[in-house]
């Protein structure tokens, strides 16, 4: 297939339902019947824009609501973390209550992984559920607020607020989504290190697939690309759907070792660049503790190479790391467990000495000294 008329819809388990996604090229002038659809009588739909979003897609958005048979209400946010502070989702939900929606309406939200995230948030409170339709501007949007939305900050704590997600439908526009540029984004990167998460802990299949397909995304092939997103999909929604408790909580495999670096080496590293480190780092922990081998672990590591996700240098303190780690994790918990990956395609929550973890961050710091 062509990227010239990319067409392609996969259907996403979610918890307690599923949630459809179209993706490919010029999807929006297609969107009043599925707006149409998403309700049993159409009758005020807002549509909640990220501050700087394309006018022209989003003069469009609202002409297909209009044209399914909504009253359209219009409401702004800002875009990064901010739209996720307690006093933005207050802000949403008073727009929502300035403009009557009900739980029978429409929101159509267009935004980055925050504004998208916090959509979802006050839209799974309101009326107890408000049908939610989703264009995302950026990859990470895509993969993360669909099925796994980030949790609403309070105070100097991030994400602790957290929903199941509320989305009915997605539209991934990829002329939109996509920046028309040779050199992988900051979304792109972020996106591809979510593609091995979600391989790591679904199946060896599926790091098979994403191994096999390496080469065409890098490349910018957005067939592949395409195909590998609703692959990385459907397998979040699989796992966060699971019965298993193990295996829904093997998605946040890497993230509190990830945030630790970003509070210690600064706003400057790229929140992929840490991600990627942390499943380095938790890879050669679990082979440390004889759960992982050798072979798997330079597998990934491999396979974050291939994907183009440098490896972090930077001079941090172990004592300072292993400090801030354990904060991340007692903030959710009160036991310290970390994502351990047994073998490829399986990932789950173990219990770390501090022995082990100290002897560990100290070889992991030294390796990446400046």
């Amino acid at each position: 297939m062509s990227e010239t008329g990319l067409r392609k819809r996969q259907w996403v388990s979610l918890p307690g339902g599923s949630c459809d996604i179209r993706m490919g090229t010029d999807l929006l002038d297609e969107a009043a019947p599925v707006l149409k659809g998403a309700v049993g009588k159409p009758r005020v739909g807002m549509l909640l824009v990220e501050e700087g979003s394309d006018e022209a897609a989003c003069e469009l958005l609202r002409r297909q609501l209009t044209d399914a048979g909504f009253e359209v209400a219009h409401a702004t946010s800002v875009g990064g973390p901010q739209a996720r502070t307690l006093d933005a989702v207050h802000a949403l939900l008073r727009s929502f209550g300035g403009a009557g929606l009900t739980a029978d309406d429409l929101v159509l939200a267009v935004g980055d992984v925050d504004v998208l995230s916090a959509a979802s948030y006050a839209c799974a409170q309101w009326c107890g559920s408000i049908p939610l339709v989703m264009v995302p501007l950026g990859q990470t949007a895509l993969v993360e607020a669909t099925v796994t939305p980030r949790g609403i900050d309070v105070g100097v704590r991030s994400r602790m607020l957290t929903l199941r997600p509320a989305t009915k439908h997605v539209f991934f526009d990829m002329g939109l989504a996509l920046p028309d540029t040779d050199e992988p984004s900051e979304d792109a990167l972020m996106a591809r290190v979510h593609m091995v998460v979600t391989a790591m802990c679904d199946a060896e299949a599926s790091f098979s697939r994403l191994w096999d397909r390496t080469d065409d995304i890098c490349a910018g092939d957005k067939v592949v690309l395409c195909e590998q997103l609703q692959d990385t999909m459907k397998s979040r929604g699989k796992i966060l759907s699971s019965t298993a408790l193990a295996l829904r909580q093997s998605i946040t495999y890497g993230e509190a070792f990830a945030a630790a670096l970003v509070r210690l080496v600064g706003p400057g590293l790229a929140p992929s660049t840490a991600r990627a480190e942390a499943l380095r780092f938790q890879a050669r922990l679990a082979c440390g503790d004889g759960l992982f081998s050798v072979d798997d672990v330079l597998a990934q590591d491999e396979l974050l190479d291939r994907l183009e996700l440098p490896m972090l240098q930077a001079t941090v303190d172990p004592d300072e790391l292993v400090a801030a780690v354990r904060e991340e994790r007692f903030a959710r918990s009160n036991r310290f467990l970390l994502g351990l990956p047994r073998k490829l395609g399986r990932v789950r929550l173990a219990a770390v000495s501090d022995e082990r973890i100290a002897e560990h961050v100290a070889a992991w710091c030294a390796s990446r000294a400046v």
